[in-house]
């Protein structure tokens, strides 16, 4: 009898450790045929958003290519799989703890986030991209991680996937409309982020795939009654 995946949203973790599975791959399918190759995926809270997020990640990445019989051999997308499948260095960012108490600790859990997940990319596959400074703002790790990696992966292409990217600004927005405008409106800190992620899909950055929570769940006077 399998395992129900009672708050469980790593694929890799669900599938090797036996647990219950609804197959969701088709839409892998779906996704990759859209003309459209820079998508926004907007749901509720606890709509799986993340565990679909890993199951891309797990389907396309380059280093999990020796793995795909035994991820996905029992799937729709397993039984069917596309022209990209494991095509693509991986570059996922996850935005769901950001401590939102202040403008401060926001940016430096928002800089944290950018460092780390670069860290563990270059770790990862093994890039040579050995100067990056930590202390650098995370718009200007970014573009320069971004400007390393055409160099050393010529051919290389990046799947860009960022989970929760609207859920600490959400908390901003509602606890400090200064620091929201400072940090999101502005083009300055967070904003230059996103511009940066823009400015990759020009060179290096192929496919991009971000979940938020669908405004509606936002917007409280629209669930008045």
């Amino acid at each position: 009898m399998r395992k129900l995946p009672y708050g469980i949203s790593n694929y890799e973790e669900l599938i090797e450790d036996g647990y219950y599975y609804v197959d969701k791959t088709s839409y892998i399918e779906k996704l990759e045929n859209l003309p459209e190759t820079y998508i926004m995926f907007l749901r509720p809270r606890k709509f799986g958003k993340t565990l679909f997020t890993s199951t891309l990640e797990n389907y396309y990445d380059i280093k999990k290519e020796d793995k795909f019989e035994k991820l996905f051999g029992n799937t729709y997308i397993g039984k069917n799989p596309t022209k990209n499948k494991n095509r693509y260095y991986i570059l996922k960012f996850d935005f769901a703890n950001i401590n939102t108490r202040d403008k401060e600790t926001a940016l430096q859990d928002f800089n944290k986030v950018v460092r780390e997940t670069i860290k563990s990319f270059i770790t990862k596959y093994n890039i040579d991209i050995s100067s990056i400074d930590e202390k650098d703002a995370p718009e200007i790790m970014f573009n320069y991680f971004i400007h390393m990696f055409k160099i050393s992966e010529p051919d290389g292409k990046i799947y860009v996937i960022i989970d929760n990217y609207d859920s600490f600004a959400k908390e901003l927005h509602e606890g400090n409309e200064d620091f929201f405008q400072d940090l999101f409106v502005k083009k300055e800190k967070i904003r230059l982020f996103y511009e940066i992620l823009k400015k990759g899909t020009e060179s290096v950055i192929d496919r991009i795939f971000i979940t938020g929570v669908a405004p509606i769940t936002l917007d409280k006077p629209y669930i008045r009654i």
